[in-house]
């Protein structure tokens, strides 16, 4: 490109060079009102620095890992939903930025990398080796990303790396992979039956819970005005609730798994009488009920009942919601979680727990794997059979029949 340009224009001065061709005519590329020429040219060099390399500020072959990840993050993290940014920002502030973020991305080895995953993550953290994958899959993506399109680096040297083995620890698979009994969820519905009212609230949503398999956002992100279908028995999920900066919001599913869910009489049941008692708070806390909106954006407001409401505001009934009317958020969840364990005691309960008995019920009554997966909105079925079904007794009592059978 031409040579960089200052001239004196009245009082100020003005930097120019020469941009690239259009339809054969040139370009040229100024920028005026600067107080000295020392200022025009300073401001003209790094002007065309970053023209010239295609709009960045730095040089591909210098920049720090750490400076790197916040470009990789603004351009292309920032594009991802709120709380998956959320996980990619703690990943690099607290455990690659600290130990990798003052090397160049050029001169990244896998040594490097691999010493990293077995000194830090596994020896000093001491994390689960899914916590590893984890962080080291935000890594190896954002390298990815300098490998193609932006052609940075040649390879991505986490592609060497292996993550260590480590032993499962027992008790906290017993608690990801627990599966509720019949007796458990027993024990649950009677202790909710007669629980004081801070508690009992938080029965429906784990109703929901058992009866649909939904994720816990899916759950809280439930519309029973526009969800809940009486003539068709369904209930749609259309969205997941999140708080984003204190900020409550509808977004879509994950993996847009947006689906109409077929419910059974005995969660219709719940719905219909959760309805009526919700007319009857209505009734009971009159103006100091608090009514739900949604607004154009998606975000979510509270009101009480008597004020005066905009017209773009659409009046929504959360499937979650305290006596007074306040939502409840997922936060609720882990609340939900301590009374079934404190009060019912069932130590391995967990609310994702919900999700794989529901899913375990349906394949231990033959359900088809396609239906399970469909169900609870899983993009394959081996993440469906891999994570979400579970080999009860029951099942491996099912299968010794099936085989004695076979061979009589």
């Amino acid at each position: 490109m031409g040579e960089l340009r200052t001239r004196k224009r009245g009082k100020t001065w003005e930097y120019s060079f020469e941009g690239a061709k259009i339809d054969g005519k040139r370009k040229p590329i100024s920028k005026g009102g600067f107080r000295t020429k020392a200022d025009a040219l300073n401001a003209g060099i790094k002007a065309k620095a970053e023209y010239d390399s295609g709009g960045r500020v730095f040089t591909p072959s210098a920049i720090s890992l750490s400076d790197y990840l916040d470009y990789w993050y603004k351009r292309y993290a920032s594009k991802l939903t709120y709380k998956t940014q959320d996980t990619y920002k703690n990943h690099i502030r607290l455990h690659i930025k600290p130990y990798l973020g003052s090397y160049r991305i050029s001169s990244l080895e896998p040594d490097v990398i691999q010493e990293w995953v077995d000194e830090v993550l596994h020896s000093q953290k001491k994390l689960a080796r899914q916590s590893i994958a984890n962080i080291l899959g935000v890594l190896s993506g954002a390298l990815n990303y300098a490998v193609q399109p932006l052609r940075y680096i040649r390879s991505n040297p986490c592609i060497y790396v292996k993550i260590p083995d480590i032993k499962v620890d027992k008790k906290a698979k017993d608690h990801t992979d627990f599966v509720l009994s019949k007796e458990d969820w027993k024990q649950i519905k009677e202790y909710f039956s007669s629980a004081p009212e801070s508690h009992s609230y938080l029965f429906f949503p784990l109703i929901v819970g058992y009866h649909t398999g939904e994720r816990i956002g899916e759950i809280f992100g439930t519309d029973l005005l526009a969800d809940y279908n009486p003539v068709r028995h369904t209930l749609s999920v259309s969205h997941q609730l999140q708080k984003q900066k204190g900020i409550l919001l509808y977004t879509n599913p994950k993996y847009d798994s947006f689906r109409i869910n077929k419910i059974d009489s005995l969660l219709e049941a719940e719905i219909q009488k959760e309805l009526k008692r919700r007319e009857c708070d209505r009734l009971r806390y009159r103006e100091y009920y608090k009514n739900t909106y949604l607004l154009p954006d998606n975000t979510i407001v509270q009101l009480p009942a008597d004020s005066q409401v905009p017209d773009s505001y659409q009046e929504i009934w959360p499937l979650g919601v305290k006596q007074d009317g306040t939502i409840l958020t997922t936060e609720h969840a882990k609340h939900m979680s301590r009374i079934v364990k404190d009060k019912v005691g069932i130590e391995l309960f967990h609310p994702h727990c919900l999700r794989h008995t529901h899913g375990t019920i349906l394949a231990q009554s033959g359900a088809s794997p396609k239906t399970i997966m469909e169900r609870l909105g899983h993009k394959n079925i081996k993440v469906t059979m891999e994570r979400y079904v579970f080999n009860t007794e029951e099942m491996q009592n099912q299968a010794v029949s099936l085989f004695e059978n076979a061979i009589k």
